[in-house]
């Protein structure tokens, strides 16, 4: 028998996130642990209704190419362990992503969110740690931080914080180790070791207006893959370890992740 529900967009998870040139990322130490409207106005010209039978067949081809038909990718038929195979595989292909992530340590009072656009082993964002944010760009194996006095301060380079403060850094590889799994193969493992114990009930459910399915674990995870187009992770909720949220949106969207023009080298004032 399967159990359908509705959940909505599950939207705020993030202070303040700015994707148009910086989005969000984790904390330092962190470790990853979700169709826009448009209006369309009456042409009042007397090719209106060829216009309109264009951007009705435009509007179907893009639904089909995103995952959003009516046929299934077949996920409600799978079984809880099968359901998070298929979704951390399809991830791992995804050519870019979008993740909007909090993340709590149950051993600290402190909560990380982010805001992450990865492509491959690159990744933009801003992260933000009690009242520290932080910009990331992470290129490969480069990673580029700008953030206040307090920021440099909190990754144990006071000394230099006065100088690095609101200017972009390239950091050290010690440094840089922090953020090791801000890449989508950084998610792919993180979320492996989540969706590993899912057992139980598949249900049929809705996220963010998207047909998805949702399986938990008897730790408390709970995965929602996407039920049309590729079975992509949607939303996982965390509760054992580390506990939070992380929703995935903007699947294979064009994507640009360059390096920062100018940027002070952090191994050079070592």
């Amino acid at each position: 028998m399967r159990t359908v529900r509705t959940i909505g967009p599950g939207g705020a998870v993030m202070a303040a996130t700015s994707l148009a040139g910086t989005e969000q990322a984790g904390t330092p130490a962190a470790r990853p642990g979700a169709a826009r409207p448009g209006a369309r106005r009456r042409l009042a010209f007397p090719w209106r209704g060829a216009v309109a039978a264009v951007a009705l067949a435009v509007a179907a081809a893009g639904v089909t190419a995103c995952g959003g038909g009516t046929e299934t990718n077949g996920l409600e038929k799978a079984s809880p362990a099968e359901v998070g195979t298929r979704s951390v595989e399809a991830l791992r292909d995804a050519g870019s992503v979008r993740v909007l992530g909090t993340v709590q340590d149950p051993s600290s009072d402190g909560t990380t969110t982010y805001d992450l656009v990865m492509a491959g082993s690159s990744a933009r964002g801003t992260v933000t740690s009690g009242q520290i944010v932080a910009e990331l760009v992470k290129v490969d194996d480069d990673t580029f931080t700008k953030g206040s006095r307090e920021y440099y301060e909190s990754i144990g380079e006071g000394d230099a914080a006065e100088l690095l403060a609101d200017q972009w850094v390239r950091l050290s590889t010690e440094a840089a180790a922090q953020y090791r799994f801000f890449s989508i193969e950084g998610f792919v493992q993180a979320l492996g070791e989540y969706v590993a114990a899912l057992d139980g009930e598949v249900t049929t459910e809705e996220v963010g207006g998207r047909r998805a399915v949702a399986a938990g674990s008897p730790g408390g995870t709970r995965l929602w893959a996407a039920n049309t187009g590729e079975p992509v992770p949607l939303r996982v909720d965390m509760l054992d370890g580390e506990e939070g949220r992380m929703e995935f949106s903007d699947y294979d969207a064009a994507v640009s992740i360059t390096a920062p023009t100018s940027s002070v080298d952090l191994s050079s004032l070592s």
